[in-house]
Protein backbone atom coordinates (compact mmCIF):
# COMPACT_ATOMS: atom_id res chain seq x y z
CA UNK A 1 0.00 0.00 0.00
CA UNK A 2 0.95 3.78 -1.30
CA UNK A 3 2.36 5.96 1.97
CA UNK A 4 0.45 8.65 2.58
CA UNK A 5 2.50 12.07 2.05
CA UNK A 6 2.51 12.11 5.97
CA UNK A 7 3.51 8.73 6.51
CA UNK A 8 6.88 9.62 4.09
CA UNK A 9 8.37 12.40 6.16
CA UNK A 10 11.93 12.28 7.64
CA UNK A 11 14.24 13.56 10.52
CA UNK A 12 17.22 15.29 9.23
CA UNK A 13 18.81 12.57 10.43
CA UNK A 14 17.13 10.41 8.21
CA UNK A 15 17.37 12.44 5.69
CA UNK A 16 21.34 12.79 5.85
CA UNK A 17 21.54 8.97 6.11
CA UNK A 18 19.87 8.65 2.84
CA UNK A 19 21.91 11.26 0.77
CA UNK A 20 25.36 10.77 2.59
CA UNK A 21 25.26 14.71 3.37
CA UNK A 22 25.92 15.90 7.03
CA UNK A 23 22.98 17.33 8.84
CA UNK A 24 25.42 20.58 9.16
CA UNK A 25 26.00 20.65 5.58
CA UNK A 26 21.88 20.08 5.03
CA UNK A 27 21.43 23.27 7.63
CA UNK A 28 23.78 25.36 5.47
CA UNK A 29 22.11 24.61 2.52
CA UNK A 30 18.68 25.72 4.35
CA UNK A 31 19.91 28.84 5.22
CA UNK A 32 21.38 29.61 1.76
CA UNK A 33 17.63 28.56 0.27
CA UNK A 34 19.55 25.73 -1.98
CA UNK A 35 16.81 23.72 0.03
CA UNK A 36 13.45 24.28 0.61
CA UNK A 37 11.98 24.15 4.18
CA UNK A 38 10.76 21.21 5.94
CA UNK A 39 7.71 20.75 5.13
CA UNK A 40 6.21 20.89 8.69
CA UNK A 41 7.54 21.60 12.10
CA UNK A 42 6.46 19.85 15.29
CA UNK A 43 7.15 22.04 18.51
CA UNK A 44 11.01 22.60 17.14
CA UNK A 45 11.44 19.90 15.43
CA UNK A 46 11.73 19.76 11.86
CA UNK A 47 10.60 16.90 8.86
CA UNK A 48 11.09 16.58 5.26
CA UNK A 49 10.01 14.69 2.16
CA UNK A 50 10.23 12.55 -1.22
CA UNK A 51 11.10 16.33 -2.33
CA UNK A 52 13.98 17.52 0.04
CA UNK A 53 15.52 13.81 -0.55
CA UNK A 54 15.53 14.04 -4.28
CA UNK A 55 16.72 17.82 -4.50
CA UNK A 56 19.71 17.16 -2.19
CA UNK A 57 20.54 14.10 -4.18
CA UNK A 58 20.68 16.60 -7.38
CA UNK A 59 22.80 19.31 -5.37
CA UNK A 60 25.33 16.60 -4.23
CA UNK A 61 25.69 15.17 -8.08
CA UNK A 62 26.18 19.09 -9.34
CA UNK A 63 28.50 19.53 -6.55
CA UNK A 64 30.82 17.10 -7.82
CA UNK A 65 30.79 17.65 -10.85
CA UNK A 66 31.58 21.47 -9.85
CA UNK A 67 28.42 22.99 -10.72
CA UNK A 68 27.44 26.18 -8.70
CA UNK A 69 25.18 25.17 -5.91
CA UNK A 70 23.14 28.31 -6.68
CA UNK A 71 23.03 27.33 -10.37
CA UNK A 72 22.12 23.83 -9.55
CA UNK A 73 19.17 25.14 -7.29
CA UNK A 74 17.81 27.39 -10.29
CA UNK A 75 18.21 24.47 -12.51
CA UNK A 76 15.82 22.20 -9.94
CA UNK A 77 13.82 25.03 -9.35
CA UNK A 78 12.66 25.20 -13.00
CA UNK A 79 12.95 22.05 -14.34
CA UNK A 80 10.24 21.21 -11.33
CA UNK A 81 8.54 24.10 -10.50
CA UNK A 82 8.56 23.17 -6.70
CA UNK A 83 6.59 24.74 -3.99
CA UNK A 84 6.90 23.41 -0.58
CA UNK A 85 4.12 20.81 0.18
CA UNK A 86 1.61 23.42 1.80
CA UNK A 87 -1.33 20.60 1.94
CA UNK A 88 0.77 18.43 4.92
CA UNK A 89 2.42 22.20 6.42
CA UNK A 90 1.90 22.31 10.18
CA UNK A 91 3.88 25.02 11.76
CA UNK A 92 2.09 25.67 15.49
CA UNK A 93 0.59 29.19 16.14
CA UNK A 94 3.30 30.05 18.65
CA UNK A 95 6.13 29.19 16.56
CA UNK A 96 8.11 31.72 14.68
CA UNK A 97 11.11 30.80 13.16
CA UNK A 98 12.22 34.78 11.65
CA UNK A 99 11.55 35.71 15.44
CA UNK A 100 13.77 33.26 17.16
CA UNK A 101 16.85 33.97 14.80
CA UNK A 102 16.28 37.91 14.83
CA UNK A 103 16.29 37.30 18.41
CA UNK A 104 19.79 35.28 18.11
CA UNK A 105 21.15 38.25 16.09
CA UNK A 106 20.15 40.84 18.64
CA UNK A 107 21.10 39.14 21.73
CA UNK A 108 24.02 37.77 19.72
CA UNK A 109 25.03 41.77 18.50
CA UNK A 110 25.39 43.09 22.38
CA UNK A 111 27.92 40.67 23.51
CA UNK A 112 30.01 40.73 19.96
CA UNK A 113 30.23 44.47 20.48
CA UNK A 114 30.58 44.40 24.33
CA UNK A 115 33.25 41.69 24.68
CA UNK A 116 34.81 41.12 20.87
CA UNK A 117 34.29 37.78 18.79
CA UNK A 118 37.24 36.34 20.54
CA UNK A 119 35.68 36.41 24.03
CA UNK A 120 32.29 35.66 23.00
CA UNK A 121 31.66 32.14 23.38
CA UNK A 122 28.05 30.14 21.69
CA UNK A 123 27.79 29.11 25.27
CA UNK A 124 26.86 32.66 26.24
CA UNK A 125 24.69 33.81 23.11
CA UNK A 126 22.46 30.73 23.88
CA UNK A 127 21.96 31.15 27.25
CA UNK A 128 21.52 35.16 26.38
CA UNK A 129 18.97 34.41 24.11
CA UNK A 130 17.52 30.71 25.79
CA UNK A 131 18.12 28.43 22.87
CA UNK A 132 19.56 24.63 23.18
CA UNK A 133 22.55 24.00 21.00
CA UNK A 134 20.71 22.38 18.52
CA UNK A 135 18.46 25.16 17.71
CA UNK A 136 21.34 27.13 17.51
CA UNK A 137 22.99 24.86 14.95
CA UNK A 138 19.84 24.86 13.00
CA UNK A 139 20.12 28.27 12.16
CA UNK A 140 24.29 29.00 12.27
CA UNK A 141 27.32 26.79 11.09
CA UNK A 142 29.30 28.36 14.14
CA UNK A 143 30.27 31.30 16.18
CA UNK A 144 31.69 32.91 13.06
CA UNK A 145 28.58 32.62 10.56
CA UNK A 146 26.43 34.30 13.31
CA UNK A 147 29.10 37.03 13.86
CA UNK A 148 29.36 37.55 10.01
CA UNK A 149 25.15 37.84 10.12
CA UNK A 150 25.25 40.26 13.33
CA UNK A 151 28.13 42.62 11.80
CA UNK A 152 25.79 42.96 8.61
CA UNK A 153 22.65 42.99 10.61
CA UNK A 154 24.27 46.02 12.92
CA UNK A 155 25.49 47.88 9.88
CA UNK A 156 22.29 47.32 8.02
CA UNK A 157 20.37 48.93 11.01
CA UNK A 158 23.09 52.11 11.24
CA UNK A 159 22.67 52.73 7.48
CA UNK A 160 18.37 52.61 7.71
CA UNK A 161 18.74 55.39 10.43
CA UNK A 162 21.12 57.52 9.17
CA UNK A 163 19.16 57.09 5.36
CA UNK A 164 16.46 59.68 6.06
CA UNK A 165 18.52 62.53 7.12
CA UNK A 166 20.83 61.50 3.93
CA UNK A 167 17.65 61.41 1.33
CA UNK A 168 16.97 64.88 2.23
CA UNK A 169 20.18 66.03 1.02
CA UNK A 170 20.32 66.68 -2.76
CA UNK A 171 23.92 67.98 -2.88
CA UNK A 172 27.05 65.52 -2.87
CA UNK A 173 29.04 67.76 -0.13
CA UNK A 174 25.70 67.79 2.10
CA UNK A 175 25.01 64.09 1.48
CA UNK A 176 28.83 63.53 2.38
CA UNK A 177 28.64 66.14 5.61
CA UNK A 178 25.58 64.06 6.48
CA UNK A 179 26.86 60.69 6.56
CA UNK A 180 29.95 62.07 8.65
CA UNK A 181 27.67 63.38 11.14
CA UNK A 182 25.45 59.63 11.42
CA UNK A 183 28.76 57.78 11.84
CA UNK A 184 30.62 60.55 14.03
CA UNK A 185 27.08 60.42 16.32
CA UNK A 186 27.43 56.43 17.29
CA UNK A 187 30.95 56.40 16.70
CA UNK A 188 31.75 54.17 19.53
CA UNK A 189 29.31 51.58 18.26
CA UNK A 190 30.41 52.39 14.27
CA UNK A 191 34.20 51.98 15.66
CA UNK A 192 33.32 48.67 17.43
CA UNK A 193 31.67 47.14 14.73
CA UNK A 194 34.34 48.48 12.21
CA UNK A 195 37.01 46.88 14.26
CA UNK A 196 35.08 43.59 14.16
CA UNK A 197 34.94 43.75 10.58
CA UNK A 198 38.69 44.65 10.10
CA UNK A 199 39.19 41.39 12.32
CA UNK A 200 37.48 38.96 9.97
CA UNK A 201 39.52 40.80 6.88
CA UNK A 202 42.22 39.85 8.21
CA UNK A 203 41.51 36.08 8.57
CA UNK A 204 42.53 33.30 6.41
CA UNK A 205 38.96 32.15 6.06
CA UNK A 206 38.40 33.49 2.51
CA UNK A 207 34.60 33.02 3.02
CA UNK A 208 34.82 35.07 6.17
CA UNK A 209 37.17 37.70 4.04
CA UNK A 210 34.90 37.87 1.57
CA UNK A 211 31.90 38.27 3.48
CA UNK A 212 33.26 41.30 5.93
CA UNK A 213 34.28 42.79 2.44
CA UNK A 214 30.73 42.48 1.27
CA UNK A 215 29.46 43.76 4.84
CA UNK A 216 31.76 46.72 4.16
CA UNK A 217 30.83 47.83 0.71
CA UNK A 218 27.23 47.69 1.19
CA UNK A 219 27.49 50.05 4.38
CA UNK A 220 30.01 52.38 3.68
CA UNK A 221 32.31 52.09 0.94
CA UNK A 222 29.43 51.94 -2.19
CA UNK A 223 27.43 54.39 -0.89
CA UNK A 224 30.29 57.07 -0.06
CA UNK A 225 31.67 55.99 -3.78
CA UNK A 226 28.45 56.50 -5.65
CA UNK A 227 28.39 60.36 -3.36
CA UNK A 228 31.43 61.16 -5.06
CA UNK A 229 31.12 60.21 -8.03
CA UNK A 230 28.03 62.33 -8.05
CA UNK A 231 30.38 65.43 -6.68
CA UNK A 232 32.38 64.59 -9.72
CA UNK A 233 30.05 64.35 -12.39
CA UNK A 234 28.61 68.04 -11.28
CA UNK A 235 32.12 69.37 -11.21
CA UNK A 236 32.08 70.45 -7.69
CA UNK A 237 34.78 67.51 -6.56
CA UNK A 238 38.02 67.19 -8.72
CA UNK A 239 38.34 63.92 -10.55
CA UNK A 240 39.62 61.56 -8.49
CA UNK A 241 39.37 57.42 -7.72
CA UNK A 242 36.20 57.76 -5.85
CA UNK A 243 36.39 53.86 -4.42
CA UNK A 244 39.96 55.02 -2.79
CA UNK A 245 38.40 57.94 -1.65
CA UNK A 246 35.70 56.22 0.06
CA UNK A 247 38.23 53.75 2.09
CA UNK A 248 40.71 56.69 3.20
CA UNK A 249 37.47 58.58 4.60
CA UNK A 250 35.86 55.30 6.68
CA UNK A 251 39.44 55.35 8.25
CA UNK A 252 39.27 59.27 9.36
CA UNK A 253 36.15 58.28 10.74
CA UNK A 254 37.69 55.34 12.23
CA UNK A 255 40.67 57.61 13.68
CA UNK A 256 38.79 60.70 14.82
CA UNK A 257 36.37 58.51 16.88
CA UNK A 258 39.41 56.87 18.92
CA UNK A 259 40.43 60.82 19.26
CA UNK A 260 37.13 61.87 21.01
CA UNK A 261 36.68 58.82 22.95
CA UNK A 262 40.81 59.01 24.64
CA UNK A 263 39.36 62.48 26.64
CA UNK A 264 36.56 65.35 25.83
CA UNK A 265 39.41 68.27 25.15
CA UNK A 266 37.63 68.27 21.74
CA UNK A 267 33.88 68.38 21.37
CA UNK A 268 32.09 66.59 18.55
CA UNK A 269 31.37 70.16 16.58
CA UNK A 270 35.33 70.62 16.29
CA UNK A 271 36.30 67.52 15.43
CA UNK A 272 33.70 67.89 12.38
CA UNK A 273 34.27 71.16 11.20
CA UNK A 274 38.29 69.99 11.38
CA UNK A 275 37.41 67.11 9.13
CA UNK A 276 35.05 68.48 6.58
CA UNK A 277 37.79 71.16 6.25
CA UNK A 278 40.39 69.19 5.81
CA UNK A 279 38.25 66.28 3.27
CA UNK A 280 37.34 70.19 1.40
CA UNK A 281 40.35 71.80 1.32
CA UNK A 282 43.78 69.70 2.25
CA UNK A 283 46.69 71.13 4.38
CA UNK A 284 48.05 73.61 1.69
CA UNK A 285 47.41 76.87 1.48
CA UNK A 286 45.47 78.19 -1.24
CA UNK A 287 48.16 79.79 -3.22
CA UNK A 288 50.81 77.55 -1.46
CA UNK A 289 53.76 75.97 -3.75
CA UNK A 290 55.46 73.33 -1.45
Amino acid sequence: MELSPEEKVMRIGQLAKKTGISKQLIHYYLRMDYLHKPVYKKGNQAYYDQSHLERLRFLKKCNEEAIPLSYASAIWERKTKHSPAQKIKRIPKDYSESRTKDQIIRDASQLFLQKGYSNTTIAEIMERVGITKPSFYYYYRNKKDLYLACLDSIFEAFSKKALDSIRKEKTPLGRLEQRWKAGHGHSKRVLTSINLLKESLRQEDAEERLRAEEILRKAWVDPLTRDLERGIKSGVIRNINSEIASFTLISMLDTFSYREILDKKFGSALVLETVYDLVLHGLLQANSEG
